[in-house]
């Protein structure tokens, strides 16, 4: 959700149409609420609600379709406009109410068991709050901007009685900090995220690789990674936006296939120094391994092969 103009029809079609950044400038504006289910890692289901922003079909979400969609909902992203001249007025003025109306329509999972309210854990839906277009805030002004939207809009939450989880974030459509927002969002989502990352870590373990990524197969969102411990810390100078950069490079690369019809199945590079092979892992996902040295790539993809039927049934059980 978000106010008008904020980007959220552009977000969702880069992210889950795969359409480029310059594409979005042909979109119009979303009139009402545009649903769309995204089916991913085996069962799991993604419902996206587009709702339209402009100020009378806000004024409908929140009153004749509250029920519509704010009920029975696990998480909410929030989308604002970085430079909207109402930022901090109008713009979180309707935020603010529809954290009402989503603790309103969700009484039961924002009350805890036992009446215990006192923990300080965060109770009822997640919600995802994304301050957008921060590419239009010259770079070094960036941070601070994030942090001191955060701590307002935080204040005003908490006095009007929120007691649930707030995360922000600053995106924008041409660089990858949109992968990194919605990846989040998505592994926020996956029930069986812990396990995932043990059987990773332990196909890390016994393939001798410095790296394991997995990604959604449609979006290229990144789903988890485990990095070997030696690659880990301080003394090393990767990059730290590395994954996102991935899935953007890689995504824009499948696009340019489809235009020319060649199929996208894999991706290998070999250098001096690392040999990191992108392959199919289930029919959902896509694996990266990345191994430094001298690793014949054919060791990597035999390797890959080797582990599909297992990840399958870790994926199947994860989706029941």
């Amino acid at each position: 959700m978000g106010k008008s103009g904020s980007g959220k029809t552009s977000m969702r079609a880069i992210v889950f149409k795969s359409q480029l950044a310059a594409d979005t400038r042909r979109l119009g504006a979303t009139i009402d609420v545009e649903s769309s289910q995204i089916k991913f890692l085996g069962g799991l289901r993604l419902d996206l609600w587009d709702c339209g922003g402009q100020d009378s079909f806000m004024d409908q979400h929140l009153t004749s379709q509250s029920s519509t969609i704010f009920r029975s909902v696990h998480s909410l992203i929030y989308i604002f406009d970085a430079e909207s001249p109402e930022l901090l007025s109008s713009d979180t003025h309707y935020f603010l109410k529809c954290l009402g109306a989503l603790r309103d329509q969700n009484l039961n999972s924002t009350a805890s068991s036992d009446g215990d309210g006192a923990s300080g854990e965060p109770q009822g839906p997640t919600v995802f709050v994304l301050l957008h277009k921060m590419d239009l805030v010259p770079e070094p002004l960036q941070a601070g901007k994030l942090a001191e939207f955060e701590a307002e809009v935080k204040r005003r939450a908490s006095d009007d009685g929120w007691t649930g989880e707030l995360q922000f974030y600053g995106t924008s459509i041409w660089n990858e900090t949109l992968y990194k927002a919605w990846s989040i969002v998505v592994a926020h989502l996956m029930p069986s995220l812990a396990s995932l990352r043990s059987h990773l870590s332990h196909f890390l373990s016994v393939t001798s690789a410095s790296e394991i990524v997995l990604f959604e197969r449609t979006t290229f969102l990144v789903i988890a990674s485990v990095t070997a411990p030696e690659c880990e810390g301080e003394g090393t100078d990767w990059d730290k936006r590395r994954f996102e950069r991935i899935s953007t490079m890689v995504k824009a690369f499948k696009l340019g296939c489809s235009k020319i019809r060649a199929p996208f199945t894999s991706l290998t590079v070999s250098t001096a120094g690392y040999t990191a092979v992108l392959d199919a892992l289930t029919p959902e996902t896509y694996i990266l391994v990345l191994s430094q040295g001298t690793i014949q790539p054919a060791a990597i993809e035999l390797n890959i092969r080797l582990a599909r039927p297992h990840f399958a049934k870790v994926e199947a059980i994860g989706s029941k």
